[in-house]
C-alpha cells in the first residue's frame, strides 16, 4: 500500500507494559492530540487566543490557524532516523530493517528547528515550538544536521518532514508559511498543550487512519484532559460584594466601580491593613469577567509571607473559581501538600497555569532568566492578573528582573495589579514605565492605572476615612540594641499585659538581644520568643505557626515578647502594643508599624489590650555616639540597608516628630526620606555615599539585565541554583544538618530531596562548614561540630557570648 512517508514515524513508544494499544504512538497522531489541546484550550478561554492575536495584528481566526500550524510542527525533530533509532525495533516495524543507523546524542527539539531553518530560514515562533522541553539549543553544529544513516533513510526523514509541513499547511487552510515574529505565549502554549496531549495518547499505529477523522476524535478526549488539568475554569462572579459579602468596601475598595475595565497595570498605594489585597483580589475577578485574563498569580517578597497569604485567599478563590484548587508555588511549598498528583501542583513551574496561584515571587522571576521551561512560568503569569505585594520591598537587581517582567506582561497584552502602603514616586515611575504612563498626583491613598496605550488615570478619596495616630520615640543606645534600663522598661511593660514585638535587622543581634532578655526573666514570669529565618525549614515553619497562634488577630492578649528579623515585617497578621525597632528606611519602619494595633478591640469579640499602653507605640533604636565615620556609623543596619543617607534622613524625619497620624503622612515622609538631589548643608561625605550606592545599584541593575538576555545553555528549572540567579548579594550555601550518627537533624532519607529540605538552612558561604555534596549541590554540617545550632538556630561565630 503507498502511503505518506509522515506514517513511517514513531512519537511515543509505551513505557507501561499494562497500558492498553499498540507498542507505540504513530508520530503524526500524537502532534495532532497536542494540536487537538491547544484547539480546545483556544476556544474555551476567550483569552489567549485574543491575546495571540493582539500579539501578531491578526484576526483571531487567522491567528488560530498560525498557532495551530506550529504547534503540529513542534516535534519536527522526531522525522530523524536518530530519535527513530531509540527505539530501534519500532523503527525497523515501519521503515524495514535494511537501514543502518549509527546511535549519536539527539535533541529533537533543537533538531528539528535546524532542520525547518534549513529550507524556511530563521523563524520565532518555530523556535518558540521547537523548544518545548525547556530551551532550544541554536548551538548545534550545523554541519551535523544529517544523522549518520545510510542516504536512502536520510532522504526518507527529509521527505517526510516536507510531507508533514504541506499537511500542516493544508490542515490549517495556509498557503505560505507564517512569518509573524515572536509570539510571546507560543512556547508556554505549546508546552503545556504537549504534556496534556501525551496524556491522552492511545497508542495506535493503524497506518490507514484518515488524519482529519482521527482529529474529530481527538477533540473531546482533549476537552476531557484539559478539564482535568485544571485548566479549564469557569468564574463564578465577581467584584467585592460577590466576594465578601456581608463586609462593606472601605477606603480605596470604594474606588472599584470606578476603575477601567480594560488591560493595563495598575498601582495601589494605601496604607497597611487596609484591604488592599481583597482589593486586587475583586479588580483582578472584574477584569477576568470580562474575559481580559485567565486567572490570577499572586508574587509574594518569601515564603512566610506568601503561606500567610495562601491561607488568607482560601475562600475567595473557592468562590471565584469552585471547581478549581489554588496552587502554592515556592522552594518549599511542595513540603505543604502531602497529594502531588494533581497536574498543577506537580511542580513549581506548573503552578501558574490554573485559576489561582501563590508564589514568591523568585518563581516569577524565573520567568525571564536563562532556566528550562522559563516560558511556562511566563505563560501563566501572561494569561493572568499578575499581583505583586509589598512592590517597594526589593533591590535594585530584583527590580531589573521585575522591569523585564512587567515589559513581558505588556507585551503580551497581559494585566499587572502593584500593591504597596510605602512608594516613593522615583520607583512608582520606574514600575509605571513599561506601560508608559507617568505619575502626577501626590494624593494618598491613591489607584493608578495605565492602559496598553500609556494613558495614566488616577483615582483617590474624597476622604481617607479614620486616622491612626502612632506615639513615635527614639532610644539611643551604643550598638542599636536597648540598654539593660530600657530592657527592663519593656520587661515592665510586658508583666503588665502588654505584647511587644521587637524587630531586628540583623539574625546576630536578635540572637544576642533575645538571649540577654531570658537572663533578666525569672522562670515563668512571660515569655519571651525568638523568630528569624536562620532556623531549618521544618523548624521555620513550626515556629511562625506559633508566632501566629501567640500574637495574631485572634490571640489571647497576654504578656508576651517577641524578638524577631525582618520576617514578621510584611503579610504576617500580627497585633502589637508596643514595637521596638532598629532604625531602617523610613518605608520598612511604616511596614513594621503596620504590626501595632492593627485590630480594633474595643466591643468586639477579639481579646480586649492591657490598660497600660494607652495608644499604638512605636520606638525607633538610633546610634547614641557622634558621627565620626558615616559607613559604619548604624553598624550591622548599614550593610543591611547599604543607603546611608536614606537611613540618616530617616533618623532626621524621626526626630521632628512625636506623632504620626496615618494615611496623611506616608507621601510626606516617603518623600522627605527619598529625594534624590542632596539636602542644603548635607555632608559631602554623605553625597558621596549615595553617589557610590546608586553606581553600585546601577551594576546590579545591570548584572540582573544580562543574566535575563544570557543564551547559553540553561539550568533546569528543579536545579536548587536558579533561585540564586534571582537575588544578588552574599551568595548563599545550602546546608543540610546532619546528627552525630549521620542522619538528617529532623529524620527522613537524605537521598529523599523532600526529606533534606525539611533539616536545610541557607547561610552565606563563609560560615559554611561542613562537607561538600557535590551530587546534591548542598554542604552536609554535623550539628554542634560543624555549625552550633539549637533554640537559637544557626549561631555564627561573631555572635557575642
Amino acid at each position: 500500500m503507498d502511503i505518506s512517508s509522515y506514517y513511517k514515524y514513531w512519537g511515543k513508544a509505551k513505557r507501561e507494559p499494562l497500558q492498553n494499544g499498540a507498542d507505540y504512538h504513530l508520530l503524526v497522531y500524537h502532534c495532532l492530540d497536542v494540536a487537538a489541546v491547544v484547539d480546545i484550550w483556544l476556544d474555551e478561554s476567550k483569552v489567549i487566543l485574543k491575546q495571540i492575536a493582539q500579539q501578531i495584528n491578526f484576526s483571531q481566526s487567522e491567528a488560530k490557524a498560525i498557532v495551530l500550524f506550529y504547534v503540529l510542527l513542534h516535534d519536527l525533530g522526531k522525522f530523524d532516523a536518530r530519535f527513530q533509532n531509540f527505539v530501534e525495533e519500532v523503527r525497523i516495524e515501519l521503515q524495514g530493517c535494511e537501514y543502518e543507523v549509527e546511535p549519536e546524542k539527539y535533541a529533537h527539539g533543537s533538531h528539528g528547528y535546524l532542520h525547518f531553518i534549513q529550507q524556511y530560514g530563521h523563524n520565532e515562533a518555530m523556535k518558540a515550538v521547537a523548544g518545548h522541553h525547556g530551551f532550544c539549543d541554536i548551538s548545534i553544529d550545523r554541519n551535523l544536521i544529517d544523522p549518520d544513516a545510510d542516504e536512502e533513510l536520510v532522504e526518507l526523514d527529509k521527505q517526510a518532514r516536507q510531507e508533514w509541513i504541506d499537511f500542516c499547511l493544508l490542515f490549517t487552510g495556509l498557503t505560505v508559511i507564517p512569518e509573524v515574529g515572536d509570539i510571546p505565549m507560543l512556547a508556554g502554549l505549546c508546552s503545556v498543550a504537549d504534556w496534556i496531549g501525551s496524556s491522552i495518547t492511545n497508542f495506535t499505529k493503524d497506518q490507514t487512519l484518515d488524519l482529519q477523522d482521527y482529529y474529530q476524535k481527538a477533540l473531546p478526549r482533549a476537552k476531557d484532559a484539559l478539564l482535568e488539568s485544571g485548566m479549564l475554569n469557569k468564574i463564578n462572579g465577581s467584584g467585592f460584594g460577590f466576594l465578601f459579602k456581608p463586609y462593606q468596601p472601605r477606603g480605596i475598595q470604594t474606588l472599584l466601580p470606578k476603575l477601567p475595565l480594560e488591560t493595563g497595570l495598575t498601582i495601589v498605594e494605601s496604607d497597611t491593613g487596609s484591604g488592599k489585597t481583597e482589593f486586587a483580589l475583586a479588580y483582578a475577578s472584574m477584569l477576568i469577567e470580562q474575559n481580559l485574563a485567565d486567572g490570577i498569580v499572586f508574587g509574594l517578597p518569601t515564603q512566610a509571607t506568601a503561606n500567610g497569604l495562601f491561607k488568607r485567599i482560601g475562600e475567595a478563590a473557592f468562590k471565584l473559581f469552585p471547581d478549581s484548587t489554588p496552587t502554592l508555588a515556592h522552594g518549599k511549598s511542595k513540603y505543604l501538600f502531602s497529594d502531588e498528583n494533581g497536574f498543577l501542583h506537580q511542580s513549581n513551574k506548573r503552578a501558574f497555569l490554573g485559576s489561582m496561584s501563590v508564589a514568591t515571587v523568585d518563581q516569577i522571576l524565573m520567568g525571564v532568566l536563562s532556566i528550562k521551561h522559563q516560558f511556562i512560568r511566563s505563560f501563566g503569569t501572561r494569561k493572568s492578573v499578575l499581583i505583586l505585594d509589598e512592590i517597594h520591598s526589593f533591590d535594585a537587581y530584583m527590580y531589573a528582573l521585575i522591569d523585564k517582567v512587567i515589559k513581558g506582561q505588556h507585551q503580551a497584552f497581559s494585566n499587572v495589579i502593584l500593591l504597596s502602603a510605602t512608594l516613593s514616586l522615583s520607583l512608582k515611575n520606574k514600575l509605571l514605565k513599561p506601560y508608559a504612563g507617568t505619575a502626577r498626583s501626590n494624593e494618598y491613598p491613591l489607584v493608578t492605572h495605565v492602559d496598553l496605550e500609556g494613558n495614566t488615570q488616577e483615582y483617590s478619596l474624597e476622604s481617607s476615612g479614620k486616622k491612626k495616630h502612632i506615639t513615635i520615640e527614639n532610644w539611643f543606645s551604643e550598638d542599636l540594641l536597648p540598654s539593660s534600663e530600657q530592657q527592663i522598661t519593656l520587661l515592665e511593660h510586658a508583666k503588665s499585659g502588654a505584647v511587644i514585638g521587637i524587630i531586628c535587622n540583623t539574625v546576630a543581634d536578635a540572637q544576642g538581644l533575645y538571649v540577654q532578655l531570658k537572663r533578666l526573666v525569672a522562670e515563668g514570669e512571660i515569655e519571651v520568643d525568638l523568630f528569624h529565618a536562620r532556623y531549618t525549614y521544618a523548624d521555620r515553619a513550626r515556629i511562625e505557626d506559633e508566632v501566629l497562634q501567640t500574637y495574631g488577630k485572634d490571640a489571647p492578649r497576654k504578656g508576651r515578647i517577641l524578638v524577631a528579623t525582618q520576617v514578621v515585617e510584611q503579610s504576617l497578621d500580627l497585633d502589637f502594643d508596643i514595637i521596638v525597632s532598629q532604625i531602617a528606611p523610613i518605608e520598612f519602619l511604616m511596614q513594621r508599624m503596620g504590626r501595632l494595633w492593627r485590630h480594633n478591640r474595643i466591643n468586639t469579640s477579639l481579646h480586649t489590650r492591657c490598660n497600660r499602653i494607652k495608644q499604638p507605640t512605636f520606638i525607633t533604636l538610633l546610634p547614641s555616639q557622634k558621627i565620626s565615620n558615616w559607613s559604619s556609623h548604624y553598624q550591622g543596619s548599614g550593610f543591611v540597608y547599604r543607603s546611608i543617607r536614606v537611613l540618616f534622613r530617616t533618623e532626621l524625619y524621626l526626630q521632628q516628630t512625636d506623632t504620626l497620624t496615618f494615611p496623611d503622612c506616608y507621601r510626606q515622609a516617603i518623600e522627605y526620606v527619598h529625594a534624590e538631589q542632596p539636602y542644603p548643608n548635607e555632608a559631602l561625605e554623605l553625597t558621596n555615599l549615595y553617589d557610590k550606592y546608586q553606581i553600585e545599584q546601577d551594576g546590579s541593575a545591570y548584572t540582573a539585565k544580562m543574566y535575563s538576555v544570557l543564551d547559553s545553555k540553561p539550568l533546569t528549572d528543579v536545579d536548587p541554583r536558579c533561585a540564586l540567579l534571582t537575588r544578588e548579594g552574599e551568595m548563599t550555601a545550602t546546608v543540610v544538618l546532619i546528627d552525630e550518627l549521620g542522619g538528617l537533624l529532623h529524620g527522613g532519607d537524605y537521598k529523599e530531596q523532600q526529606d533534606r529540605e525539611r533539616s536545610t538552612v541557607a547561610i552565606a558561604k563563609k560560615h559554611a562548614k561542613g562537607k561538600e555534596d557535590s551530587d546534591f549541590h548542598c554542604i552536609k554540617a554535623v550539628v554542634n561540630k560543624d555549625i552550633e545550632y539549637g533554640k537559637l538556630g544557626i549561631v555564627l561565630p561573631n555572635l557575642k557570648k
